[in-house]
């Protein structure tokens, strides 16, 4: 099994950087980070304005929204 890339957005980098103190958020996000890059299709589907979206939670009100895409060579 291959190793996927994980991409962040603007939005994830702006909302990184405004909790880069919450060390059990960053701690739990590094860890998903690193079970997405080896299985990418954990978490749920959405639903609504969040169709075709997949949703992971992460600690408390915080979840990763994730976009699973496929490169053509």
């Amino acid at each position: 099994m291959s190793n996927w890339t994980v991409k962040r957005t603007d939005t994830f980098s702006k909302f990184l950087k405004k909790h880069k103190n919450n060390h059990e958020l960053i701690q739990v996000l590094d860890t998903k980070i690193i079970q997405l890059r080896k299985e990418p299709h954990i978490g749920g589907k959405l639903s609504g304005k969040l169709h075709g979206k997949k949703s992971t939670r992460l600690v408390k009100r915080f979840r990763l929204i994730l976009v699973l895409t496929r490169k053509i060579k």
